[in-house]
């Protein structure tokens, strides 16, 4: 990390969910010569700046962001060559990898909650505002996946995916019950806030543009012509998405895997990301406001 100390959070974090958010906000085409501005690149541009003078960017986090932003814009390419297109798949599959498993330095993710009880009987929980897993989502949905537009098609998402999220909610935490991993318990911590803000803007925004928006997404396209290629891309996003939790144990894995194939099931019925997000999103909030967070300390 440079010399200096690192400044307060608001800046940059506010900036990079102001980025998160204006991926749905469009300038109408009457309004400009070009068909479309690309509104979220603003603050994005103003986020890397603000991380750069707070500590939390360091020189060779922005090349990674650049080999990042870079193999996205390749693999949008259309036309575009086949080995042009994978190999920019390729890269920023590998990339956006090693950003949201934070192998790649050159990024001083802030801690906002450190070893918290959020439960008597809970592992103690900590929590990151982390930039670099944020950005794979902003390379992703700002680069290579349409996103929703008018209020009829938000309508019509959520009415389709309503019934599947709630099936996905019941199963999930009544399997965690029975496997012991957590307790009915519910509450509202101090924390609440901060952690759906952090967990709906950064993290189930990323995770879903990754393994649904581009994972699921190209398979589904890549395989269109295999009898059973839509439901092979399903099942591979859900184990990729299961191995990334391989942190947690093998229980948190299953877990994982079974939520992933719900996440994938309302993509693969919606093509839709947004409806992954917020299915994910509001998964996470009824575990974490109505069952013991993260995790039970014995089971």
């Amino acid at each position: 990390m440079r010399a200096h100390q690192r400044r307060p959070v608001g800046i940059t974090f506010g900036l990079l969910t102001a980025s998160v958010l204006a991926l749905w906000v469009s300038v109408p085409r009457t309004w400009v010569k070009w068909k479309q501005i690309a509104v979220w690149a603003v603050p994005t541009l103003a986020t890397l700046a603000a991380a750069w003078a707070g500590g939390y960017l360091e020189p060779l986090g922005l090349l990674w962001v650049a080999a990042l932003f870079g193999f996205a814009a390749v693999a949008a390419r259309d036309p575009a060559p086949a080995w042009q297109t994978w190999s920019g798949c390729l890269g920023l599959v590998v990339i956006a990898a090693g950003l949201m498993t934070h192998r790649l330095p050159g990024f001083n993710n802030p801690q906002v909650l450190s070893a918290v009880l959020l439960r008597p009987d809970a592992l103690p929980f900590s929590l990151h505002l982390n930039l670099d897993k944020t950005l794979v989502g902003l390379a992703i949905l700002g680069l290579c996946h349409a996103r929703m537009g008018g209020t009829w098609e938000w309508r019509l998402v959520l009415r389709l995916s309503a019934p599947w999220a709630g099936v996905l909610i019941a199963v999930l935490m009544f399997v965690s019950l029975r496997v012991g991993y957590v307790r009915w318990d519910p509450a509202w911590p101090d924390e609440t806030l901060l952690w759906m803000w952090v967990n709906l803007c950064f993290t189930c925004f990323a995770e879903e543009a990754l393994f649904r928006g581009f994972l699921q997404a190209r398979l589904s396209d890549a395989l269109a012509g295999f009898g059973a290629g839509q439901w092979l891309a399903w099942v591979v996003s859900a184990v990729a998405f299961g191995a990334a939790h391989a942190g947690g144990g093998p229980t948190y894995v299953g877990l994982a895997t079974l939520a992933g194939l719900g996440y994938g099931w309302i993509y693969r019925k919606t093509r839709r990301v947004e409806a992954s997000i917020l299915t994910h999103f509001l998964l996470n909030a009824v575990h974490f406001v109505g069952f013991t967070y993260p995790v039970l300390a014995v089971r």
